[in-house]
C-alpha cells in the first residue's frame, strides 16, 4: 500500500472537517431511482416535508440523495456512477431476479490485474457501474 503524507497547515485542518461524501442525482423521478436501488439492497436513509422532491437512499457504507429534476436526463449529470461489491456473482443473481438487464465486462488495464465490471440502467437512464474489486489489482502496485 502506498503511503501517503499527512496534509499540513490550511490543508490539514480543512482536511480534518471533511467527514463524509454524500452525493445528489438530479432525476426526473426519485422514487423509480428508489426503488430501483432498493432491489440492490439500499434503504431510504432520509425523506422529509422539510425538502419536497429529495430523499436519500444508502447502507452503513455507502449513502447519497435523489432529487427531483423535471428535465433531467441520463446525459445532464456529468458522473460515472460506480459502486464497489464484494461479490459480483450475488449481484447477477439479485439482478435476474428483479428481472433488470445489465452487461458484464472483464477489465483487464495491465497484465496481472483483472477484474469484472456489471454494468445496469437505472429507470432515469442512469449508468450504474458496479466492479468486483480486483483481488489481483493491489492498490501499491498501480503505476
Amino acid at each position: 500500500m502506498c503511503a501517503v503524507a499527512p496534509l499540513t497547515g490550511q490543508a490539514g485542518r480543512m482536511a480534518e472537517l471533511l467527514r463524509q461524501l454524500v452525493p445528489i442525482l438530479h432525476v426526473r423521478d426519485p422514487d423509480a431511482e428508489r426503488a430501483f436501488y432498493e432491489k440492490l439492497g439500499l434503504r431510504t436513509t432520509f425523506e422529509g416535508p422539510e425538502y419536497p422532491g429529495f430523499l436519500a437512499v444508502g447502507n452503513d457504507t455507502v449513502e447519497f440523495g435523489l432529487s427531483a429534476r423535471p428535465g433531467a436526463g441520463p446525459d445532464d449529470n456529468g458522473v460515472t456512477w460506480q459502486f464497489q461489491v464484494g461479490d459480483l456473482d450475488a449481484l447477477v443473481e439479485v439482478l435476474e431476479r428483479e428481472g433488470i438487464g445489465f452487461a458484464v465486462a472483464v477489465e483487464r488495464p495491465r497484465p496481472g490485474w483483472e477484474f469484472r465490471t456489471l454494468t445496469v440502467r437505472s429507470p432515469n437512464g442512469i449508468e450504474v457501474t458496479f466492479e468486483d474489486g480486483g483481488e489481483s489489482r493491489g492498490v501499491s502496485s498501480r503505476t
